[in-house]
């Protein structure tokens, strides 16, 4: 009765692909292979990784998987052998570029979010080994063994990779476990909450230069402040609880991802997340992710 959750990036995350979202299935892969939390995923959740594992194994077992490497600390990295480090990493980056395909499937499909600037497969010189970014200039890649980009069609998932994809989303939406840790997150919590007089909330509120409360269009009408949290909070609602046939589905879910990484989400507030760039640019100013105003306005 005294516990009240605020939601966070990584707490919508976990509710985005419990809602069946096969991004952010893919996205919830991708950090808990990179963090080494796999046993909460497949010893918690009942989520089985073996289809990915082998495909992994498969498709990147002649490549220089380093950048890919997962994070271990203190005992863990005791109990790993070469041999588990060499697939984690593997899986990782499968996962990872899967992830890059479906992101562009979302960013395609809502114009309205604008995050074109974040489809960066097309542009990649793969005889150069180069990419030309958003900002017009070419750079070159730490690592370009992409076996599953089609330069012709580079955000087509594979027939693997589209059934690989396929069985973890079943995996997650079924798992009892996690639709129940889920539940409870909603049950106790929302965007905000206000307690002896303190307004409690994750992140951010996005704001403009001078301080005051910026607006942000969702579906086309726009929201600030308080209403933004409540619209979005109302989204993420839709996306767990809304049956599969509700009209109003297929954008929340769509959403819920924005939320994780779009510029003007509540819950991130940057102007992008440079995952692409820190794995396969070296320069550090491309990794930079610049935090919206509320972020210095605070100090």
């Amino acid at each position: 009765h005294s516990v009240d959750i605020q939601w966070g990036n990584h707490d919508i995350l976990w509710m985005g692909a419990a809602s069946g979202s096969r991004t952010l299935v893919a996205t919830v892969l991708a950090n808990s292979i990179h963090y080494n939390n796999l046993e909460v995923i497949e010893t918690g959740y009942g989520i089985s990784l073996r289809p990915l594992s082998i495909f992994a194994n498969e498709v990147y077992k002649d490549c220089d998987t380093h950048r890919f490497a997962v994070k271990l600390t203190g005992a863990d990295a005791d109990q790993y052998t070469e041999k588990d480090k060499l697939l984690s990493a593997r899986m990782h980056k499968a996962i990872t570029i899967i992830q890059f395909k479906l992101e562009a499937e979302i960013i395609r499909r809502r114009p309205d979010f604008e995050m074109d600037d974040r489809m960066l497969l097309h542009r990649i010189d793969f005889e150069r080994k180069t990419i030309t970014m958003p900002n017009g200039k070419e750079y070159e890649l730490k690592d370009s063994f992409l076996p599953t980009v089609n330069p012709a069609d580079p955000y087509k998932l594979t027939d693997e990779e589209r059934e690989i994809m396929n069985k973890l989303h079943r995996s997650f939406v079924s798992s009892e476990k996690l639709k129940k840790h889920i539940r409870c997150l909603f049950r106790y919590g929302c965007m905000y909450t206000v307690s002896n007089s303190n307004l409690l909330f994750h992140a951010s509120i996005p704001l403009n230069a001078d301080g005051t409360l910026k607006d942000v269009s969702i579906a086309g009408k726009m929201y600030k402040g308080k209403a933004l949290l409540e619209k979005v909070g109302h989204l993420i609602r839709t996306a767990f609880f809304a049956e599969e046939d509700n009209e109003d589905r297929p954008f929340a879910v769509d959403y819920v991802w924005y939320l994780w990484c779009g510029k003007d989400s509540p819950a991130f507030d940057k102007d992008k997340m440079a995952t692409f760039e820190r794995y396969f640019l070296k320069e550090k100013e491309l990794h930079k992710e610049v935090k919206g105003h509320y972020y210095s306005l605070r100090n």
